[in-house]
């Protein structure tokens, strides 16, 4: 399965001399029917292809730092097979914080927190992971679900992405990196400046 132009597209302008953290969908899975099956959908043959020949191409360009994901097994999947791909078969470090973000109707509320201002610590806990650490110029992964991105544009970039149209497609970025005048963050064709007393 060849890579989308979309990602080829994002990570056209990503620098490979400072840290980088990436906040990623996951890869193709099978269709979702039951509430249930939002725990339990596995990546489809197709998914795990196109994770493993991602993680190929983004090992020809940037040195991969860590992985981290979802505990949600399709996530995990597909930092494996990004690994896999990558030749580095990296362990797969999981992180609850990452998993869906409706525990306590976070995801449900979303519309008051854009309109306040005012979000709950577990959004909170997601952004503050995201942070880029310098000590080391790689690019670290943060495999996660669709709703976790929707989240994380209208957190820090007040974004409303939910319309079908600008939903997060499969293994579609969120950048984050350091610069003097701030945190840069980078989303498909838009680039933004967090300054630093806001983080």
């Amino acid at each position: 399965m060849s890579i989308p132009i979309y990602i080829f597209e994002a990570f056209e302008n990503i620098p490979t001399d400072q840290a980088v953290n990436v906040l990623m969908r996951h890869s193709i899975r099978f269709p979702i029917e039951s509430e249930a099956e939002i725990f339990t959908a596995q990546l489809t043959p197709e998914g795990e292809n196109l994770a493993y020949r991602f993680g190929s191409w983004v090992n020809s360009r940037y040195q991969i730092g860590k992985i981290y994901s979802s505990p949600i097994n399709r996530c995990i999947e597909t930092g494996r097979f990004l690994g896999k791909g990558a030749g580095n078969n990296r362990v797969v470090l999981t992180e609850p914080v990452l998993a869906h973000p409706n525990e306590n109707g976070e995801y449900d509320s979303m519309d008051l927190y854009l309109s306040s201002g005012i979000w709950p610590n577990r959004i909170k806990n997601i952004a503050r992971k995201l942070i880029p650490d310098d000590q080391l110029n790689t690019l670290n992964f943060y495999i996660t679900h669709d709703t976790v991105l929707v989240l994380m544009a209208a957190y820090w970039l007040n974004l409303d992405i939910r319309d079908p149209e600008a939903w997060p497609r499969y293994l579609e970025p969120l950048f984050f990196r350091n610069s003097p005048d701030g945190m840069v963050i980078t989303f498909r064709d838009q680039r933004f400046v967090v300054p630093a007393g806001q983080f």
